[in-house]
């Protein structure tokens, strides 16, 4: 008896379906576009709405952190601020720099230096490049002779 009215209520429910089916067929083209049209702005505006759910929850979660995240002091006076920012990125060593970079991040940091040559070493670079070109052009073997010479018997 339970069976049978588990099928009856599943039939029910596939006539249901079929009827909303039979009624999207007799709507306008343009109200069915209407209608994709609704359903993607529902999902977009759903997945943007988890999205800053879960971005709001982590933030939260990080601010209730005791000692995870601390702030750098704020500055007292703007001109120590600019004076510092007017200082040449050569005039800070390099080892001040990677220190700070092991502080950011919070890990090892490995320091790789590449020494290019730059604007003054032109000619040295123009060298290389008329070697390469002057071994790629066509050159005759010194074996050969021009046909001028040829002796025939």
């Amino acid at each position: 008896m339970a069976l049978e009215i588990q099928i009856l209520n599943a039939a029910a429910s596939v006539a249901d379906v079929a009827q909303v089916a039979q009624a999207a067929d007799k709507l306008a083209p343009w109200a069915n576009g209407l209608m994709g049209m609704g359903v993607v702005l529902t999902a977009l505006t759903s997945i943007w709405f988890a999205t800053s759910a879960v971005g709001n929850y982590f933030n939260k979660k990080k601010a209730s952190a005791p000692g995870k995240s601390e702030a750098a002091p704020k500055a007292t006076a703007a001109a120590p601020a600019a004076a510092s920012a007017a200082a040449a990125s050569s005039d800070i060593p390099l080892a001040v720099i990677i220190a700070a970079a092991v502080q950011m991040v919070q890990a090892p940091i490995r320091n790789v230096v590449v020494n290019a040559p730059g604007m003054a070493s032109i000619a040295w670079t123009s060298q290389g490049r008329q070697s390469i070109y002057a071994s790629h052009a066509a050159k005759a073997p010194s074996s050969v002779s021009s046909l001028g010479t040829i002796k025939t018997k």
